[in-house]
């Protein structure tokens, strides 16, 4: 009899991105039936969408699914083991101005914290504090990714004692280029692992499910099938012309970002995709500004 492969043995994490595929691949896992050594982890930025928070804990309630949330908290600087990560992230803290407060020998600091619903952040604060620790994430560095999402997970599954653990991700069978990368080894703690593309599940399958589930997302679809706007709160991976468009449709969104440019003297993007230029941006002229996309990271659906 083979197996399903939503059975997950364990010990493993479910990296629970809060969007509808991510969902949805939970809620096969629970049909099967979570085991005791698989834990559900949603890792927050503080500049997820409020539907996105509001999703993610309609999910744990509903189907009854404890969720872990955590977020990024340092009060000292983090000590990479690469040289050269270290001296870049020094040159990076030294341009920015970043106030240096080196950990005191011997003591241990987790990096991150367990909140819930109630006490998540809101207002950005978990990607201040990388900001002021490390540096100011951009194309090339995408540090928000690396360090409060990945790395906030690792550090939960080693504080709760694993050494190498399956990371469950959802990515479907449509996604051929993603789950390539996936599979490929990893170099790290844990081996990652495909559940949907395994099940041959596309986004068809999944907007079907949510179409007719009593709860989703609160976050429109785009004209292809995509969360609009995604679940990260202005996203600097996003096309230029997408971010100027969501800038005017909230232009209370683009205070945040424009601030952690202008208080650090860096950019997320280059000068023409600078947050503080994109209200000025014309609609003719951000519709021919769509080269620039640089895809998702573990924040998509």
């Amino acid at each position: 009899m083979t197996r399903s492969p939503f059975h997950i043995p364990g010990p493993a994490v479910i990296s629970f991105s809060g969007g509808r595929t991510s969902a949805y691949m939970l809620r096969r896992i629970l049909d099967v039936g979570l085991q005791p050594d698989v834990h559900v982890m949603f890792a927050n930025t503080g500049k997820e969408r409020p539907e996105t928070l509001d999703f993610v804990h309609a999910v744990e309630t509903r189907w009854d699914c404890p969720i872990t949330w955590l977020e990024y908290r340092r009060q000292y600087l983090p000590k990479y083991r690469s040289a050269d990560r270290e001296q870049a992230a020094a040159s990076a803290r030294v341009h920015a101005g970043v106030v240096n407060h080196p950990k005191p020998k011997g003591m241990h600091e987790p990096g991150f914290v367990e909140v819930t619903y109630a006490t998540a952040s809101r207002n950005g604060e978990p990607f201040n504090n990388l900001i002021e620790m490390v540096a100011l994430p951009n194309m090339t560095t995408r540090l928000c990714t690396q360090e409060m999402k990945i790395r906030v997970i690792k550090k939960a599954m080693l504080a709760r004692g694993y050494t190498y653990w399956d990371n469950v991700v959802g990515i479907r069978a449509d996604e051929p280029k993603r789950v390539a990368i996936l599979r490929a080894p990893t170099g790290q703690r844990w081996d990652n692992v495909v559940p949907l593309a395994d099940a041959g599940v596309t986004k068809a399958a999944v907007l079907a499910y949510w179409a007719a589930a009593p709860f989703d997302l609160q976050l429109p679809l785009d004209e292809n099938g995509e969360t609009y706007g995604g679940n990260c709160d202005l996203c600097f991976l996003k096309s230029t012309a997408k971010r100027a468009k969501l800038a005017r449709e909230f232009p209370e969104k683009v205070i945040w970002w424009a601030e952690q440019e202008a208080r650090t003297g860096m950019l997320f993007r280059d000068q023409r995709a600078a947050y503080s230029n994109l209200l000025q941006i014309a609609p003719e002229a951000a519709a021919c500004m769509t080269d620039d996309d640089l895809g998702d990271c573990v924040c998509h659906d």
